[in-house]
């Protein structure tokens, strides 16, 4: 895959995840039903769930894609380091490993604070993300 349709790829496959994610995101923590048996998840929120588990590895693949194409080679031979791309880096790595955690850690405390985690990391990610795209050169 050439540079341009890999930066193409990459882009509409991150503002995806960020689509995606932050739908999911209003489903489960603001449009609860109320019920006689107290607030349930509204009845998208498993759809938009499974669109996210489904959907981010795809950003992962792409991460890992630009990894050698990309971020070595700018970070290797660019005159100028672009911070926003080195947080960048460095706020996907910690959204991965966030993301995977909420999967696999089943007490409830530290399931919430690791999902707190990833929303914040994930909310940042995809600003700078958005400074990174806008801001090319």
């Amino acid at each position: 895959m050439n540079n341009n349709k890999l930066y193409t790829f990459s882009h509409i496959i991150t503002y995806l995840t960020v689509i995606h994610g932050s739908i999911y995101g209003i489903y489960k923590y603001f449009l609860k039903v109320e019920t006689e048996y107290g607030l349930r998840p509204h009845a998208l929120q498993g759809i938009w769930q499974g669109a996210h588990i489904f959907l981010s590895p795809l950003l992962i693949f792409i991460f890992g894609m630009l990894f050698k194409d990309h971020i070595i080679k700018m970070y290797t031979s660019a005159k100028r380091k672009r911070k926003s791309g080195i947080g960048l880096v460095a706020l996907m790595v910690v959204m991965i490993l966030s993301g995977y955690l909420i999967q696999i850690v089943y007490a409830q405390e530290p399931k919430v604070l690791i999902a707190y985690i990833h929303i914040a990391i994930s909310v940042f990610f995809s600003f700078i993300y958005l400074v990174h795209h806008i801001l090319k050169k």
